[in-house]
């Protein structure tokens, strides 16, 4: 007759006690916080720790190994490995509610699910119980108990939720017991897609935004997120229960829309753009429709962010067009403001951001970064917590807006997405549109200048003026073509580099015509490791000394 004893007597430990002593098995007195656990193990067969899961591994190493008992736990979430030192270890998970010992010993005796790992005696413990096991490795335990915790505790949470809700209505919660019953034995019967009905199953989101303007704010999350956990569930882009206006003007109704959709439980997404949308300015509004629930776009030509005598009034703008392709891409509105909305007097005050600002485009076009970044850090206060998505192109420009959320602590996760191309190479601009038909094809020698450079580099090149000479060399093959720089620099935050290695970026800018164009590469050169001599002392292999 096997031996077993508990540590821990709470709820899961009796239950697992009482069921083996139920089959036969020892039962032996189960010890709690005031008893010395150094002997535990000695005298059975099975040691279980039935201690909360933050405790089990220090409450295992305060007990003397013995070579033959098994020791094993009852943590959902944990794998045998923190029941070391012990030789002989398992994990033991039963599926079940085990509200008090002796409901819980009359559950696990009732053919259970257990999930088991470890020693084969987890096994002997399933079969002795008449239950059934499943293997869960390590690497999945987590995951395994996170379904546990959401097929037990918040379908409980849930029916909590019924309970408040049905509350005000004065039907009393046993009226909704019998729909949870009967859709529980559906799902067991055919699976949750086929048992799922109700709004969501038919596409009836008319339905489901009248649910969410009668709930309390306090509910809406819960159910939103239901909502569209329903719509993944019979293979739809989830409906989305809150439908914004498709054009807003003014920053206080931008904040207002974008904080109702988050107390709907909606993931938002934005979009900053300075309008005359192209197929760039679309990829990245697709990418936040696939990613997020609600994506916003803003339009707004920054007047901070233009210099003297640059093409402020003549940059393209088409707000009608742009509205077309937005909705198209998938944005659910678009914030276009007017200057006098963004700046209602006189600007004293600018954000500026040291080091990536004062080089390349800071450089050629001096007071551009405190007018993007200014920009940027209004609409980042409206907008709220969001994910922002900004175009590699730029590639100055989204290194400024990253180091700007990390030194502010704005709620945004900022995404860089790939740079889009014309066929012949040219990357997407607003500007692209004035060039004449000549100084289009002219224009494509920066991508060539970019691919040619980048293709040294993979050859072994590791002298960064090397490199710059290649750029300047092909774009200087153009006649129409003026280069204003052409550099290599780390990418992380723009600093100049003696010898090439890591993440780099090569970057040009040019005038084609009248028509000012930048664009970049990046590549990536693997960082030969250091070399320790004999005597100790580090030496650097050439090539790998990165510059600051």
């Amino acid at each position: 007759m096997p031996a077993v004893r508990v540590i821990g007597p709470g709820r899961a430990g009796l239950s697992l006690a009482r069921a083996l002593e139920a089959v036969g098995w020892d039962a032996k007195r189960p010890l709690g916080r005031h008893d010395d656990i150094a002997g535990a193990a000695e005298g059975v067969d099975l040691l279980v720790i039935a201690t909360p899961d933050g405790a089990v591994e220090a409450v295992a190493a305060g007990v003397r190994p013995v070579p033959t008992t098994a020791v094993a736990h009852l943590a959902g979430s944990l794998g045998p490995d923190v029941l070391a030192p012990h030789p002989r270890r398992a994990a033991i998970h039963p599926l079940v509610p085990l509200p008090d010992p002796v409901t819980g010993a009359a559950r696990l005796v009732s053919g259970a699910w257990f999930a088991v790992a470890g020693d084969g005696l987890a096994q002997a413990v399933v079969e002795a119980l008449g239950g059934r096991a499943v293997s869960v490795s390590d690497e999945h335990r987590a995951l395994h108990h996170a379904a546990a915790v959401i097929a037990a505790n918040h379908l409980v949470a849930l029916m909590g939720q019924v309970e408040r809700i049905a509350a005000v209505t004065g039907v009393p919660l046993e009226a909704y017991l019998g729909l949870a019953r009967a859709a529980l034995g559906d799902v067991a019967q055919a699976g949750p897609a086929a048992a799922l009905t109700g709004p969501v199953a038919r596409g009836d989101t008319a339905t489901v935004r009248r649910h969410l303007a009668a709930l309390h704010p306090s509910e809406r999350p819960a159910y939103a997120a239901l909502a569209a956990a329903a719509g993944r569930l019979v293979g739809e882009r989830p409906a989305r229960p809150y439908q914004p206006p498709a054009l807003l003007e003014r920053g206080a109704d931008l904040r207002a829309v974008l904080d109702q959709a988050r107390s709907v439980g909606l993931a938002v997404g934005l979009v900053p753009t300075m309008g005359a949308l192209h197929e760039g300015h679309l990829s990245l509004v697709r990418r936040s429709a696939a990613e997020r629930d609600l994506t916003a776009v803003s339009i707004f030509v920054n007047p901070l962010q233009f210099g003297p005598g640059e093409d402020l009034a003549t940059y393209p703008r088409d707000l009608e067009g742009d509205l077309r392709l937005a909705a198209g891409a998938g944005a659910d509105l678009v914030f276009a403001p007017t200057v006098a909305e963004m700046y209602p007097g006189p600007t004293t005050t600018t954000v500026a951001v040291d080091g990536p600002v004062d080089v390349l485009e800071g450089a050629s076009r001096p007071g551009h970064f405190a007018g993007v970044a200014t920009v940027v850090t209004k609409l980042f206060n409206l907008a709220g917590p969001c994910r922002a998505y900004f175009g590699e192109k730029d590639w100055q420009q989204l290194v400024v807006v990253r180091r700007l959320v990390r030194d502010l602590d704005f709620p945004v996760d900022v995404v860089g997405c790939p740079t889009v191309r014309e066929a012949d190479g040219l990357a997407c601009s607003s500007r692209n549109v004035r060039l004449s038909p000549e100084e289009r094809r002219a224009a494509t020698v920066l991508h060539r200048a970019l691919t040619d450079a980048a293709a040294l580099v993979e050859a072994g090149e590791r002298d960064p003026d090397a490199v710059r000479r290649r750029l300047a060399d092909v774009v200087a093959s153009e006649p129409l073509v003026r280069l204003d720089y052409a550099e290599v620099r780390r990418a992380a935050d723009l600093a100049p580099v003696d010898t090439l290695e890591g993440e780099l970026r090569l970057l040009v800018a040019a005038r084609v015509g009248a028509t000012r164009l930048i664009d970049n590469v990046g590549v990536t050169v693997p960082v030969e490791p250091a070399v320790v001599s004999a005597a100790g002392a580090k030496k650097v292999t050439a090539g790998s000394q990165g510059g600051g």
